[in-house]
């Protein structure tokens, strides 16, 4: 069965969900692969030129990035038209009850752990930041807080920590 799930998703509440698109096993498919490839394809032929390719890590999680310096708003428009390519849609998973208590974990334990401003997952168990307020995904304090409470995110953590956002 297919999960997607989204370890941390700050998008500028633009709404793609660059998440991860993987098996049970972790490996992410072809399928996934390909809708992904294609997604990107999508985006820099109606208007984002520079998007690149998703890249997959050892969990299967695919990360899309939005090149630096992207204006949220403008990309919108072509961001609905691509998310067709997407597993899902470019729509999460309903995560169960169980899984959204689990982020909520993680969340105050990030905040306990160097991250005060990192935000209650939704009923989704996705954490969004404001505009501007995304934490940089090289900072150490975040890599630090997740090693620290990464143990509470579904699966054990197993999976890293997924910063989008426009420029970051």
């Amino acid at each position: 069965m297919k999960r997607l799930m989204c370890v941390l998703v700050s998008l500028l509440l633009v709404g793609l969900a660059g998440c991860s698109s993987a098996t049970d096993s972790g490996a992410a498919t072809a399928e996934d692969k390909q809708a992904g490839l294609k997604f990107a394809q999508c985006m820099r032929e109606n208007g984002v030129p520079d998007f690149e390719d998703p890249t997959f890590d050892e969990n299967g999680e695919m990360e899309l990035r939005f090149p630096p310096g992207t204006d949220p708003n403008a990309v919108k428009p072509t961001q609905e038209k691509c998310k067709r390519y997407l597993p899902n849609g470019g729509e999460p998973e309903k995560m169960n009850a169980e899984d959204v208590k689990k982020f909520q974990a993680y969340a105050k334990c990030m905040r306990e752990n160097g991250m005060p401003d990192y935000p209650d997952p939704d009923a989704e168990g996705r954490s969004r930041f404001e505009s501007g307020k995304e934490p940089d995904p090289n900072d150490p304090d975040l890599k630090t807080a997740h090693e620290k409470c990464g143990e509470h995110l579904p699966g054990g953590g197993g999976g890293g920590v997924v910063i989008l956002g426009g420029g970051k």
